[in-house]
């Protein structure tokens, strides 16, 4: 039997205004998902000492959303192995999502004491800044990130989501064309260029970049709720497309 893909978007506003979104997906059938976190608790019943299968556990945990639990165990981990960055950059991240921006900066500046990578540390001040919303900073920080090391997306899409947070959706779409360049197929920098085009007005180009995401990912839950959210069909988007084709 085949696995069932289990999918579902977050939106949590935080105080600051800026929504940040999380996108959760498993694999693996619902049943499989329980039996799996059964298995792992089990273990680190018996091996409370262990790490990297509390850190499994952890990983689970927020991807199913279950996010005071995994707080919980990022957080033991953290104690037994300081220097595995990951942790406190998912740690983090569930922090903001959560709300608790000061809270996450304090974790994120603990990450800084066990980092010597130039990019990582760019990186890391430019979530400290967002999460103290001094969005001048992060926008700087993101820069030097993607400067130093280009290849990585990550750097840049967190700039352009700072650029939209800052109502800059001209210079988050060049963010989002230069990834895209590099990287055609990556479903998150297109779903947010289709966000900046909406922004600036651009229907016509959003509508083609919706219709590249249905390619890429049609059962994507994030491309479905962006056709939803503009009211596209699928009808229409294929028609859409067949009268581009023809013209």
């Amino acid at each position: 039997m085949h696995s069932q893909r289990v999918s579902s978007v977050a939106v949590i506003s935080q105080p600051s205004g800026m929504e940040a979104e999380v996108c959760l997906v498993l694999e693996k059938k619902p049943t499989r998902i329980k039996q799996k976190l059964k298995t792992l608790y089990q273990y680190i019943e018996n091996y409370p000492s262990g790490w990297k299968k509390r850190l499994k556990l952890a990983d689970l945990l927020y991807k199913t959303g279950d996010w005071q639990p995994a707080i919980e165990q990022y957080r033991q981990v953290m104690e037994r192995q300081p220097q595995v960055i990951e942790v406190y950059l998912r740690l983090g991240k569930i922090l903001q999502l959560m709300a608790q921006p000061v809270e996450a900066a304090r974790v994120y500046e603990q990450a800084l004491s066990h980092i010597r990578y130039e990019p990582t540390q760019a990186h890391i001040r430019g979530l400290i800044a967002v999460c103290n919303w001094d969005l001048e900073a992060a926008v700087g920080f993101f820069e030097s990130a993607a400067s130093l090391e280009p290849e990585n997306p990550s750097h840049w899409l967190a700039l352009g989501r700072v650029q939209m947070a800052r109502k800059d959706a001209a210079a988050a779409l060049e963010v989002y064309e230069r990834i895209l360049a590099r990287y055609p197929d990556n479903i998150v920098a297109a779903g947010d260029r289709f966000d900046a085009l909406m922004a600036l007005g651009h229907v016509e180009e959003a509508q083609e970049q919706l219709n590249r995401l249905m390619e890429l990912a049609p059962n994507d839950v994030r491309v479905q709720r962006r056709q939803e959210e503009q009211g596209w069909s699928t009808d229409r988007t294929n028609a859409y497309s067949a009268s581009r084709g023809n013209g």
